[in-house]
């Protein structure tokens, strides 16, 4: 399979387009702001999105759904604790000064340990919350996307309604860095990084926050 990153928009998101070569069925994780751009890759590589998968619910990773479902016809899927935070995404929008594009239906809720890919483009999703309750990272042969849970050099902010530190620095040390360390981790923002690039090097997280503690 193989695993497409597209960073838009001015928060500088990360929407991956995961696809498998000779096959035209693809998914898509996180379409976020401003991600018009990948809706046209989609259409001139004539790929058929099979579904639509979402790390977690902020308004930076949802906003463009609705646009996505209705151009691929696509059926999104999310965890179910942060169903309630994707209920509130016009309010979200308009808390950050942004037009919201419309709401499109949740058709299934993701489970810990789910397979949510499809038999070419292998997903697995777990439950990594703190960042949000709901917050998921998809487990793939080609690497960890995150979404907002593990970046490089940092990690997901957790002051935000329903975001737990204590749970976050859990869901990292005991379900990411359980991975090999040469692990590819695909973040919702910013440049790529490694499991065991983080856990050395990590001040949050990795060798350095347990050497201070």
């Amino acid at each position: 399979m193989r695993v497409e990153r597209f960073p838009v928009g001015p928060l500088d998101n990360n929407l991956y387009l995961l696809t498998h070569p000779g096959s035209p069925d693809a998914i898509v994780v996180d379409p976020s702001i401003a991600s018009e751009e990948v809706l046209e890759e989609i259409s001139r590589r004539g790929l058929r999105v099979k579904r639509i998968l979402l790390t977690h619910a902020h308004i930076d990773h949802i906003l463009m759904v609705k646009p996505f479902v209705d151009a691929t016809g696509a059926p999104v899927w999310l965890h179910a604790l942060d169903r309630p935070l994707y209920d509130r995404g016009p309010d979200q929008a308009a808390a950050f000064g942004m037009p919201w594009l419309g709401s499109a239906p949740i058709a299934h809720a993701i489970e810990d340990g789910e397979e949510v890919g499809t038999p070419e483009i292998p997903v697995r999703a777990v439950h990594t919350p703190g960042h949000s309750p709901g917050s998921v990272t998809f487990v793939t042969p080609e690497g960890l996307i995150s979404g907002d849970v593990l970046f490089r050099g940092s990690v997901g902010r957790t002051d935000l309604p329903g975001g737990d530190w204590q749970v976050l620095v859990r869901s990292i040390r005991e379900r990411l860095f359980s991975h090999p360390r040469d692990t590819r981790v695909l973040p919702g923002h910013g440049p790529e990084t490694s499991v065991g690039l983080e856990l050395r090097t990590n001040p949050f997280v990795g060798q350095p926050a347990l050497e201070g503690a």
